[in-house]
């Protein structure tokens, strides 16, 4: 449901209900102290099922009973789900129903993750012996065109919101997956479209409604409530509620979109990474340059030797803005080498979804582990052969982002680490006999290059097998004083510490 007003429109249901994180590391992990429990709790008996089912009006699956596996392996779209089985799922459709949940919750003292979209590679949402609020079927989005901002539900796909959107000749930043709920995307922080310019998905929210770990429905932007909205921007599971909607800025849609592609084999690998190095701060800001790693034929889907792939999409304007950002894919030193080139190539956001799809297609199990790094050339490149080329499956791939030149994140966002570039690893794989070795690969890539990461991105993260800064040391120390603040008991789950 979409309409061009309203976004206060729920002031009086907000009354009546009302009426570390960024950085784990080991020591961090080893020193962090649970938080005392709110006890004594009531025990979860039959009738207590009975009266939370009572008081929902979505679906409440305990474990055990014939719909529960259905929905817990519906909450994570990889195909490898955690072996973690909450004690009850909660498929919320209103804030009543997540409120209902979150007081059943605190009184009987069960733990609350909060699923959106459900690609949270880490699956955070979904622990032992907790409870599992699944927003995936609230779907009202209301589109402020004016004034150019949305109310949606968090677990609303990015893609729907920009199909909505665009008819409008607006666009919100999403991620490059159709698939990814709003939610987990920009609350993690969120690479999307044009995020070099406008922002990341954690910049374009401006206000979110909560059901804080008392059980009340409140609001949170920037006069009311703060807390909560700084720690929205980016504190991804570390968050201290359950977002149940989202007040978001969006952009004018740009007429132009454009894409550069070129091929090349592993043997020029050295020189095409010291060049895109090299060219990070000559990137325009509406312009995103990726190299991907690949090995798998794109027809067939069956194992090809490793190929590098020199994309860029350019957002703009106007056709000369984008086909001058686009030429400097022409001075890389092995252009002469290319084995296909595809340039200025026209583009839709549907064209860029599908693509997005085709690297991480469902049905698929997935690990991935990632960093971002400052590093020169002369230090990353020689690193780099072994991440790109010992590629374990034919569907896995590895990512390179130019992301710099960096601006300083504002100081009311957690959001709070990035680096010049972005290198993510992503295997993928069908045969369950292999998950171990395959859960390792990315991880076990990264280890050479360690030392040269300033931390990593949230959305792409392996937190339990491979923690690292995620937050400044500054806003993981604010983070956990609001917890402690504003959820003292540990009603809510927050990062994954164990794979467990």
């Amino acid at each position: 449901m979409t309409s061009q007003n309203k976004p206060n429109s729920r002031r009086d249901l907000l009354k009546s209900m009302a009426a570390a994180g960024a950085l784990i590391g080991a020591s961090a992990a080893a020193t962090a102290a649970p938080r005392k429990a709110a006890g004594p709790f009531l025990p979860i008996t039959a009738s207590a099922r009975r009266e939370l089912k009572k008081a929902v009006k979505g679906q409440v699956l305990w474990q055990g009973e014939a719909a529960y596996e259905s929905a817990r392996g519906n909450a994570v779209y990889r195909a490898n789900k955690p072996k973690r089985f909450p004690t009850v799922i909660v498929i919320a459709e209103s804030d009543k129903d997540v409120v209902a949940a979150v007081r059943f919750a605190r009184g009987h003292g069960l733990k609350v993750g909060r699923r959106s979209g459900g690609h949270g590679w880490s699956s955070a949402h979904l622990r032992n012996g907790a409870m599992l609020i699944d927003l995936s079927r609230m779907q009202e989005v209301e589109i402020d065109a004016k004034n150019k901002t949305l109310w949606t539900h968090p677990g609303v796909l990015g893609s729907r919101l920009n199909a909505e959107l665009n008819p409008l000749g607006l666009i919100i930043p999403t991620a490059h997956h159709p698939t990814v709920g709003i939610g987990g995307f920009a609350m993690c922080g969120g690479f999307g479209w044009n995020s070099r310019l406008w922002g990341n998905g954690s910049a374009h929210i401006l206000a979110v409604d909560v059901v804080n770990a008392e059980g009340e429905l409140i609001r949170a932007d920037e006069t009311q409530n703060t807390d909560y909205l700084w720690a929205a921007r980016g504190a991804g599971a570390g968050f201290f509620g359950v977002v149940t909607r989202m007040k978001m800025r969006v952009n004018v849609l740009p007429p132009v979109m454009k894409l550069s592609a070129y091929g090349y084999t592993a043997d020029v690998l050295e020189e095409l990474f010291t060049w895109a190095r090299g060219i990070v701060d000559k990137i325009p800001p509406y312009m995103e340059l990726v190299i991907v790693s690949t090995a798998h034929d794109a027809k067939t889907g069956l194992a090809s030797p490793v190929r590098l792939t020199v994309a860029a999409l350019a957002i703009t304007e106007t056709h000369k803005q984008a086909d001058d950002a686009l030429a400097i894919l022409e001075t890389c030193p092995v252009l002469s080498k290319a084995t296909f080139r595809r340039v200025g190539i026209p583009q839709d956001l549907e064209q860029r979804y599908a693509s997005g799809y085709a690297a991480d297609p469902a049905g698929y199990r997935f690990a991935v582990d990632n960093i971002y790094t400052n590093a020169p050339a002369a230090e990353l490149v020689p690193k780099l052969r072994k991440l790109f080329t010992e590629l374990p499956s034919p569907r896995s791939h590895v990512f390179w982002l130019n992301w710099g030149p960096t601006r300083p994140f504002p100081e009311d966002m957690a959001l709070s680490v990035q680096g010049d570039v972005f290198l993510a690893a992503y295997s993928l794989w069908e045969d369950p006999a292999q998950d171990e070795a395959m859960e390792m690969w990315p991880v076990n890539q990264f280890k050479d290059l360690r030392s040269l990461s300033v931390g990593g991105q949230m959305n792409d993260e392996n937190i339990a097998r491979s923690p690292q800064r995620y937050l400044s040391d500054a806003a993981n120390n604010k983070l956990e004083a609001l917890r402690e603040r504003h959820d003292p008991h540990g009603v809510f789950l927050s990062f994954l510490r164990s794979v467990t």
